[in-house]
């Protein structure tokens, strides 16, 4: 039996793009699927066998009846996701797919952050909170818990700014997007 050394265990794997480092970018796919059972268990095996390196991925149901909405953002170059959506289209289930570019979208991200509070501080948590959008959904003596709605940035600055309160928990959604105007999907 050989042992592999670190030295000797290969940097990249196989299926891997092999894009140039630093030219990966976000992409934002949108997939209509017929809601079928084990459909979304096809298409996260594409995703996994392409080793698409998935940011987030969301689920929830579409404006047709029986018709899913996959929202997934994936970081990789502009040849791996065009490889990545022709797999998916191969998936019997999968109606449509689309990779939006982020000036063609609307997108949004729901956040859930419960937040160390006292009696002291957390009037200054709530106005925090306000300045970005954000509404008290729970508060305790102890916790006070907010929602925001906003882009991935809009989430992570406020994030940031609430660490020095110490946060307890955060609950995200990943994104839901979709196509400005009255372009569809």
């Amino acid at each position: 039996m050989q042992v592999m050394t670190s030295a000797q265990i290969p940097n990249e794997r196989p299926g891997q793009s092999n894009a140039p480092e630093g030219s990966e970018c976000s992409h934002l796919l949108v997939i209509l699927m017929n809601d079928r059972h084990g459909a979304l268990d096809r298409i996260v095996g594409t995703l996994r066998h392409r080793r698409a390196r998935m940011q987030t991925l969301t689920v929830g149901p579409s404006e047709l009846p029986n018709v899913v909405r996959i929202t997934v953002v994936v970081d990789d170059s502009e040849v791996g996701v065009e490889q990545l959506v022709e797999q998916l289209r191969k998936i019997v289930e999968v109606r449509h797919i689309v990779n939006l570019s982020s000036e063609q979208t609307v997108a949004r991200e729901v956040a859930l952050i419960k937040v160390n509070s006292t009696a002291s501080n957390s009037s200054e948590i709530i106005e925090l909170g306000h300045l970005f959008g954000a509404h008290v959904v729970d508060a305790t003596a102890e916790t006070v818990t907010l929602e925001v709605t906003g882009s991935k940035e809009k989430l992570e600055k406020l994030v940031s700014e609430l660490q020095g309160f110490g946060i307890r928990e955060i609950a995200r959604t990943g994104s839901v997007a979709m196509a400005r105007g009255t372009n569809d999907v």
